[in-house]
């Protein structure tokens, strides 16, 4: 899976795009969030694909990410402390799955 976020003026969108183990395309997504920061934007698109991907049964995901601070963060799972909600609600889907790996994929 994919993951991108476009930040214009002060309102952000968040998608992604899901493929199989061979690369083949499954399904794409985006969704509109408003006003949020960047960091939270990319975090809305890993919890956007894996509730999609989860509701569609599939339950080894490997999340690749172009932002290095969100890969970090989420693969730091003692984050529970944490003061963004939507961090923790897609930190504990994951620690819950215990199947899922995220990679930090830089951009070319």
């Amino acid at each position: 899976m994919s993951v991108y976020c476009i930040m214009i003026v002060y309102y952000a969108a968040a998608g992604g795009v899901a493929r199989d183990h061979e690369g083949n395309w499954i399904m794409g997504f985006t969704r509109f969030l408003g006003v949020c920061s960047p960091f939270e934007a990319e975090v809305w698109g890993i919890l956007d694909g894996i509730l999609i991907l989860l509701n569609k049964g599939y339950r080894r995901i490997l999340i690749l990410n172009d932002n290095l601070e969100v890969t970090q963060t989420m693969i730091d799972l003692n984050l529970e402390d944490s003061g963004i909600p939507i961090l923790r609600r897609t930190q504990r889907i994951i620690k819950a799955e215990g199947v899922w790996k995220i990679i930090h994929v830089p951009r070319n």
